[in-house]
């Protein structure tokens, strides 16, 4: 796994604001859904993996990257990292 450099996602946060709902989502997805990953998207500075977690499509370490970058652009953006709403997808056509 690739670690980033959050320096310089902190100086480039305001260009990624367009990002944060597609963002969301791949966090969203990352933790499988249900309310792991609705927790990680809209609580990205409260997230955490519990113990208890048996699997996961992806590491821990790759998941808790994503939420800390979703953290950073969204507090950076002047957004509330403790209360987000998710994106709306409405099932993306899948049913």
């Amino acid at each position: 796994m690739h670690e980033l450099d959050w320096e310089i996602i902190k100086a480039d946060a305001k260009s990624w604001r367009k990002f944060i709902p597609l963002t969301q989502l791949i966090v969203f997805v990352m933790c499988g859904g249900g309310a792991i990953g609705r927790f990680a998207a809209e609580n990205p500075a409260d997230f955490y993996i519990d113990a208890r977690v048996p699997v996961l499509p992806y590491s821990k370490q790759e998941i808790l990257q994503v939420v800390m970058f979703l953290k950073i652009v969204a507090e950076t953006n002047g957004l509330d990292a403790h209360n987000m709403r998710m994106p709306d997808f409405h099932a993306m056509g899948v049913f």
